[in-house]
């Protein structure tokens, strides 16, 4: 590896970080680190972007902020249809103007249109925002959730981790709840819930179990073609609708983190932050 050479992967937000590189070939290189050994291996994989067929150097932005999340949401829309989306006929997502969410509600939208809807769960002061996405058939703020049509059978894809929505949604659906799978934590303040509930009972989904699947069913290459079909559609999708955000140095980095920890960050923005001032 040449001094200087760009890397992609999961970095702490520090200004250095010390790996142990192994398994190093043109693509990329592995942190073998033992105190890392435990963690799941994409966490601890980086890809050199001279040889990465997904970076283009005029949208590093773009990949910092939605590149890990949109991997998620293609292998959760991948799971959902190679599970027929469990019988359901609507997908709900909540949460709906967080990164993830908008990546999955783009792949239903454009892959299942025909085989069900899809139903945004949001914050009153972030309505406009999701509605003006285009791909949520229907959004709702938390406290209309009563208002969704419960005899139609859906599908619970949990990005808030918000025990007293989780609890609503399945009264509300009781046995029409066919699959209820927890992603994230947006929510994070909230996260207590009853035991158990009606309808399915909630499982977290592990995005790394269904991307080895793949990898065995389709190969490297095959999951990298479907992937970076949609990517580069998703990219398209998402430039004229997120404004990118630059920051640099330590009260940069806390004043954004603050205002993503209270729930003050805007929809349409996404942050790039750097601890070198």
């Amino acid at each position: 590896m040449a001094e200087g050479e760009r890397v992609f992967g999961y970095l702490p937000m520090s200004t250095h970080l010390v790996v142990a590189a192994d398994h190093l070939d043109r693509s990329g290189f592995i942190d073998a680190a033992p105190h890392r050994r435990t963690l799941p291996a994409i966490y601890n994989q980086y890809s050199l972007v001279a040889n990465d067929p997904a970076y283009e150097v005029e949208r590093e932005d773009q990949q910092m902020l939605f590149r890990p999340l949109f991997m998620t949401a293609f292998l959760l829309d991948d799971f959902l249809a190679d599970n027929g989306l469990f019988g359901a006929r609507r997908v709900v997502l909540s949460s709906a103007s967080s990164k993830t969410a908008l990546g999955l509600a783009f792949l239903l939208h454009r892959n299942r249109r025909s085989q069900c809807d899809v139903t945004g769960l949001t914050s009153p002061g972030n309505v406009a925002f999701v509605d003006s996405l285009g791909c949520y058939d229907r959004v709702a703020t938390y406290d209309q959730i009563r208002s969704l049509p419960p005899e139609v059978p859906a599908v619970f894809v949990d990005m808030a981790g918000d025990g007293v929505v989780l609890n609503a949604l399945h009264h509300h659906y009781g046995d029409n709840m066919k699959h209820s799978c927890i992603v994230g934590a947006t929510h994070w303040e909230r996260r207590a819930r009853e035991g158990e509930l009606p309808g399915a009972q909630p499982t977290f989904f592990f995005a790394p179990t269904q991307l080895q699947k793949r990898v065995r069913e389709w190969g490297p290459g095959g999951l990298q073609q479907r992937y970076g079909t949609a990517w580069r559609q998703f990219l398209a999708f998402t430039e004229p609708r997120i404004r990118v955000v630059h920051g640099r140095g330590r009260a940069a980095v806390e004043r954004v983190y603050l205002e993503t920890l209270e729930g003050r960050s805007r929809p349409d923005e996404g942050h790039v932050l750097s601890l070198w001032e």
